[in-house]
């Protein structure tokens, strides 16, 4: 549990004045005031103390509030507390199960509230009898597996319509098991939580019933690590960085976790914040803009991610941890474990809970724990800033004392964080970033040595940390027209095979200006000791955005210009056979194996067939190909077209990029309207296209590069949310089969 302003053990608080607030400006639930007021809801309730431990407050439609209650004459007992709108409240009053049999829901008329007692919860069903002391043993026996001598069951949170967790004992051997009971939504990537923590040697899974939601995993014993807990132990923190670091090394399956969505979360909570805080809605909507721009400045170090990392997730148990309530792991940017990690220290640090100084020290321990196995991933102080953003609603959700300075105080230690010489991006492998995107070092360099004036500061555009990064220069000519440089850098040292190759191309035709009308981006030397090669970026629209027009004529001419590409007399230095496209391929399919194991004899007879067509194709002079081609690596401009991103070229069969890009056609066909039909008309232009060069190519070659290309989007699909729904027209085509290719 995180807290903030108060431990769960004080008691209970009155009406702050910013809650009085909140509750004045929201006439349609009058309700509101009460749920926010623990001690109003203690009198109300002849209560000893009453303890808030979920609150979802949605303004004009609902308040909900999962509540501990303590009473002197009947001990312990938990509710869902939720306030109406007064039609809703009408229609609720109807529900005669609500008024009937042994568990009652109160109604608080003139505040329009209902007090619901857990058995009673909607999406939780299988609270009904658990909780029912004449059905425990009979429903845990059935739910868990496990007999037990006079079992009990202790409720540790409740989070109304999500979740229960319980601690099982046995009235012999005290605890037992750990019981979780999901809503329907959320059992999936519970369930592949607990198989997570088990295989990085957390508590084994008893037992798993999909149709009540509930997952039982062995009871772990041990303390949390949550400084708040006590004096922290930091050898334990830089453990626990080392520990993260060793799971961030493993294969990942798990649901990709998008920026697109991380940077949809952070503008629904300064919406939120906004509703609370009215008066500072402007310097909410800056940090938003500003976090938002950070983040999206960050390379992402993809791979396996806990998903809400803190303290309070680490179990140390004689000197040995475990990291556990893996329920969001997923397959995203690492960075974002740390920046979890260390804005919740930064929380509990801002609200009183811990001092300045043991919050640094243990920061530190965390972070050269992390080192000490892995380099940090170059984005964890943006996700840092980030995650302090989404902890905006955190002390009114848990109505820290004072929450409303508590929320101020956060906003100005965000802002604080937002300095430029804070975000800064860097990448422990590419020692160079943090010069190439200074205009203090990179202005004079560009103008000395081309003439060019830096106009902007550098602008980093795609960054793969630990690998690769690529820097957006936006200049200025003499005469004063505008001009763009592409910098690139990769961890490797200088990269000299791609800018001598794209020099060669031109030279060979491409270079934008002959009679084939095709290109590709002209070298700019500039000698530097930063490993960085420069282009100059191209005029025009990506092909990726045309797919949509119905328009065949850029599709027959990226034909063309392919055709073009593959007859130049350019020889790259390297190599790319059949054998090692069907590596990739099998190495796409084992990964979708996991994710699909129901799928395993399906994907295994695709790999198959794939290697029994390959090993028919005639054999195939090899050109300079691509290797990566598909619509995104295309500009149209206006009668050009422009062929960029060629740091894979090499010497292979040409049908494996023409089947690639039929294959991303498809897909993308599949994905807008459920069958690849849509693609033919643009295929068809494509091959003519290519076919208009003299460069031909047997179509069971094509044919068969396509197939292997859109194989490889079944284990693509299912790492996008929005790309599931192909999953399954992909695995049956019929176009895969033997026969077909």
């Amino acid at each position: 549990m995180h807290v903030f302003g108060r431990s769960s053990g004080s008691p209970a608080m009155s009406l702050q004045p910013s809650s009085r607030a909140v509750a004045e400006r929201d006439p349609a639930l009058p309700g509101l005031k009460l749920l926010l007021d623990e001690a109003a809801l203690a009198r109300q309730l002849g209560a000893r103390t009453v303890t808030r431990v979920d609150l979802r407050y949605k303004p004009g439609v609902s308040c909900v509030v999962g509540l501990r209650v303590v009473a002197t004459d009947w001990g312990e007992q938990w509710f869902c507390a939720k306030a109406f709108t007064a039609e809703r409240f009408e229609q609720i009053k109807q529900r005669t199960h609500w008024h009937t049999g042994p568990w009652r829901v109160r109604m608080i008329e003139d505040q329009r509230v209902a007090l619901i007692p857990p058995q009673l919860d909607r999406t939780l069903k299988g609270l009904y009898r658990l909780l029912d002391p004449d059905h425990r043993s009979d429903r845990l026996a059935k739910i868990t597996g496990r007999v037990f001598s006079a079992p009990d069951l202790h409720i540790m949170r409740y989070k109304p319509n999500r979740r229960l967790v319980a601690q099982v004992t046995d009235g012999v051997s005290g605890p037992k098991a750990l019981l979780k009971i999901q809503r329907p939504g959320a059992f999936d990537a519970a369930k592949r939580g607990a198989e997570i923590a088990r295989q990085f040697g957390g508590p084994e899974v008893l037992a798993v019933e999909p149709r009540r939601g509930a997952i039982t995993t062995e009871w772990l014993p041990g303390v949390s690590l949550c400084p708040v807990n006590g004096e922290a132990d930091h050898a334990l923190f830089r453990l626990a960085g080392a520990r993260i670091a060793q799971h961030h090394r493993s294969p990942c399956d798990p649901p990709i976790l998008s920026r697109a969505s991380e940077v949809e979360a952070l503008r629904r909570v300064v919406s939120d914040v906004s509703t609370l805080l009215p008066d500072h809605a402007d310097r909410l909507a800056e940090i938003g803009a500003r976090a938002k721009a950070v983040l999206l400045r960050q390379g992402a170090q993809t791979g396996l991610i806990h998903g809400d990392l803190s303290a309070d997730q680490v179990i140390a148990e004689n000197g040995e941890l475990s990291i556990i309530d893996w329920d969001r792991t997923a397959t995203g940017d690492q960075g974002r474990d740390l920046g979890c990690f260390l804005a919740r220290l930064d929380m509990q640090r801002l609200g009183g809970l811990i001092s300045a100084p043991q919050a640094d020290e243990l920061r530190v321990a965390f972070l050269e724990g992390y080192r000490s196995c892995r380099v940090l991933p170059g984005s964890h102080k943006a996700q840092h800033i980030c995650h302090l953003v989404l902890l905006l609603t955190e002390p009114f959700r848990t109505q820290a004392v004072d929450w409303h300075a508590l929320t101020v105080t956060l906003m100005t230690h965000i802002e604080a964080l937002l300095s430029p010489s804070a975000v800064m991006p860097t990448d422990e492998a590419l020692p160079y970033l943090t010069k190439a995107l200074s205009a203090e070092v990179m202005g004079p360099l560009i103008t000395d040595q081309t003439g060019l004036a830096l106009t902007s500061p550098p602008l980093l555009t795609r960054h793969k940390p630990g690998q690769r990064a690529l820097v957006r220069y936006e200049c200025q000519t003499p005469a004063g027209d505008a001009c763009t440089l592409l910098g690139k850098m990769r961890s490797k040292g200088p990269d000299r095979r791609t800018p001598a190759m794209q020099s060669a191309l031109r030279a060979a035709g491409l270079d934008g200006e002959g009679p084939n009308k095709t290109g590709v981006p002209r070298v700019i030397d500039i000698e530097n000791a930063l490993a960085l090669w420069f282009m100059e970026e191209v005029p025009g629209t990506c092909l990726r955005d045309l797919q949509d027009d119905g328009q065949t004529q850029p599709f027959f001419r990226t034909g063309a210009a392919l055709g073009h590409f593959h007859k130049s007399a350019v020889v790259p230095g390297r190599s790319w056979s059949r054998a090692q496209e069907l590596a990739v391929l099998a190495h796409a399919l084992g990964k979708a194996e996991r994710m699909l194991p129901s799928e395993a004899s399906r994907l295994k007879e695709l790999l198959s067939q794939a290697e029994d067509a390959l090993g028919d194709l005639p054999a195939q002079p090899p050109a300079p190909i691509h290797r990566d081609f598909y619509p995104d690596q295309v500009i149209i401009d206006e009668g050009l077209v422009w062929l960029i991103d060629l740091d894979l070229v090499a010497l292979g069969d040409p049908a494996i990029d023409v089947g690639n890009f039929l294959a991303h056609l498809a897909e993308y066909a599949i994905r807008k309207t459920g069958t690849a039909d849509a693609a033919e008309p643009l295929q068809a232009a494509f091959l003519s296209g290519y076919q208009s060069t003299g460069f031909d190519l047997p179509r069971r070659s094509v044919e068969t590069m396509s197939a292997i290309s859109l194989m490889r989007h079944i284990y693509i699909s299912r790492r996008f949310e929005d790309r599931h729904h192909t999953t399954s027209i992909l695995l049956n085509l019929p176009w895969l089969d033997a026969r077909a290719i």
